[in-house]
């Protein structure tokens, strides 16, 4: 019998139906920029050690050599994996397939549950160099959203090597110095790897061997324009939450800043408790509208019952379900 994740079921045949659907309609899309986004993995992990994460760095890099891409950012998160590249939609696929080949068999050999039998991925087209910029906030801002630790402190990304100075301080040994046999059993695979990639004993390969910066670089051209976007483009990050069907998350002081901003643009700068109980409602639906924030949230914001909030929310005058 396969091995069943303790409260997990089988995946039904209308949802592997569904996934079958969706991979089809990806292979009939051209050469673009994407953002692939896996599955978040609710029940398990996709890398529980430093050295599976190392292995994963590995894997994104073969990527780039066995399907002729082009990476310009990622992120290897405990449960998912985020990357920003540019090829067809039927190589979108076949790179996915390979990641989840490769990351089971090290889960199963490590002595971890393997992927769910349905675990798939989401594919979202990036047409603009304004949806571009999104996207790669979005992948940086991710360890951040999820309170890991600041996006340029995060190994496991792409992110450490923008406007940073410590990736040519790392070191590790070149490919050219290492047997074939020794690259074989490193990286799991036959690919020729170039003699000028690095890899380091903790990190795996170096995201500057593989990641294409100039992107980046053409999209921030200052740190401080970068880590504005960063912290404060929130409506960049719903706009590509929705694409991925991902939900936005913030943080105390992140839905103090969103009341903020809103009563400055919608209520003349007025302060938060000079406004009557129906403004806090029309604010309370501007939160959830636009920025899709959590009903218990809006009302830990606003000094609400949550009762209230959602009687403003389904309001037939001004809710979110207005007729």
């Amino acid at each position: 019998m396969p091995y069943v994740w303790p409260g997990c079921y089988p995946p039904s045949m209308s949802k592997m139906t569904e996934r079958r659907k969706q991979r089809n309609e990806y292979r009939s899309w051209k050469k673009g920029y994407y953002h692939l986004s896996t599955d978040g993995w609710k029940e398990g992990c996709l890398f529980h050690t430093p050295a599976q994460y190392a292995y994963g760095m590995i894997l994104i890099g073969l990527l780039v050599l066995k399907y002729s891409l082009k990476i310009y950012s990622f992120s290897l998160m405990p449960n998912h994996i985020h990357i920003v590249l540019c090829t067809t939609g039927s190589t979108c696929v076949d790179a996915f397939d390979y990641l989840r080949k490769k990351i089971n068999e090290r889960l199963v050999k490590d002595g971890y549950p393997p992927l769910p039998p349905d675990y798939g991925f989401n594919l979202a087209p990036i047409t603009t160099e304004k949806q571009m910029r999104n996207n790669i906030i979005y992948v940086d801002r991710n360890v951040l959203e999820k309170q890991i630790c600041v996006p340029g402190g995060y190994p496991w990304s792409s992110c450490y090597l923008q406007f940073g100075q410590v990736d040519g301080l790392l070191g590790g040994e070149r490919a050219g110095s290492m047997s074939k046999r020794h690259l074989r059993e490193l990286t799991g695979s036959h690919e020729e790897i170039p003699a000028d990639w690095l890899f380091h004993p903790q990190m795996g390969l170096l995201p500057s061997c593989f990641v294409d910066s100039s992107m980046f670089y053409k999209l921030f051209r200052t740190p401080k324009e970068y880590m504005t976007h960063l912290v404060k483009d929130y409506e960049a990050f719903v706009e590509v939450a929705n694409l991925l069907n991902e939900t936005p998350e913030y943080s105390k002081d992140e839905a103090d800043d969103l009341v903020q901003k809103l009563l400055r643009e919608s209520f003349s700068g007025r302060r938060l408790n000079s406004l009557t109980n129906d403004e806090k409602g029309r604010l309370a639906v501007l939160l959830s509208r636009n920025y899709q924030m959590s009903t218990d949230q809006i009302a830990d914001v606003l000094k609400l019952p949550q009762y209230l909030i959602n009687q403003f929310l389904n309001a037939k005058d001004y809710g979110k379900k207005k007729r």
